[in-house]
């Protein structure tokens, strides 16, 4: 006994359009995403560390300033959500 099921052009177009999406998301989107979280969470801690280590030894100027620039990049790519949730 064979169990057929019937589709039509446009739902198998959208299954693999569907597909293709998935497939996308995995390749691309997916490791973008990481990067940018990597990315954030790097420049955010070396501002922190730098930060903390400015409050102890004021010679240390240039390492604060890096580690803003660092963050500040982050922040110009769009890496950080705006007040509306949207990056």
């Amino acid at each position: 006994m064979s169990s057929r099921i019937s589709l039509n052009r446009e739902e198998v177009d959208r299954m693999i359009l569907i597909g293709m999406e998935a497939d996308r998301y995995q390749t691309q989107v997916v490791p973008d995403l990481q990067q940018r979280v990597f990315d954030l969470t790097r420049a955010l801690k070396d501002l922190v560390g730098a930060v903390g280590v400015e409050g102890k030894n004021v010679g240390m100027a240039g390492q604060v300033a890096d580690a803003f620039a660092r963050a500040q990049k982050v922040i110009e790519a769009g890496l950080l959500p705006t007040p509306e949730g949207k990056p």
